[in-house]
């Protein structure tokens, strides 16, 4: 338990550094992009649309069972993409960051943290094209936030 404590003090302690870290991210992301965030919610609901499409047209697999099929292909899209990303760049983060690291102490935890919390910031923004999904379809969305929990303890490791 007490570990657990010191573990939450030192987040508390760097909470300024990863508020920069996730910042500095965000704008390099997006700078010099002509559509900027709204590529975050243009990106899912076009892949969508092409998967739709593809498995409808040329597969003939349509979903037939499922209601809401598109639905379907959205929430597994944006949840797929949040966790490939956070553990992907999670992973090369403290390579990348190993020159900083040998000059001034910050625990090694922050800089993968900070690429899931990065990736949650996009897949918040990501979520916009899951809620025009949902208004759509008139469907239930309480079940999101637990999603997005779990999602992101498992990005975590």
């Amino acid at each position: 338990m007490q570990n657990l404590k010191n573990s939450f003090a030192s987040f508390w302690k760097y909470r300024y550094l990863l508020q920069n870290l996730i910042t500095r991210d965000f704008k390099l992301k997006y700078r010099r992009s002509v559509l900027g965030v709204a590529w975050s919610v243009l990106n899912p609901l076009l892949t969508c649309l092409v998967m739709w499409a593809v498995f409808g047209a040329l597969f003939n697999q349509r979903g037939d069972g499922i209601e809401d099929f598109p639905l379907f292909l959205i929430i597994g899209q944006l949840m797929f993409n949040f966790f490939r990303e956070s553990t992907s760049m999670a992973m090369e983060s403290v390579l990348k960051n190993g020159p900083l690291l040998r000059k001034v102490y910050i625990p090694k935890y922050i800089f993968p943290l900070e690429k899931c919390c990065f990736a949650l910031v996009n897949f918040f923004f990501s979520l916009v094209a899951l809620f025009f999904a949902i208004s759509c379809a008139r469907c239930c969305w309480r079940c999101i936030p637990l999603l997005c929990c779990s999602f992101s303890a498992w990005a975590l490791g």
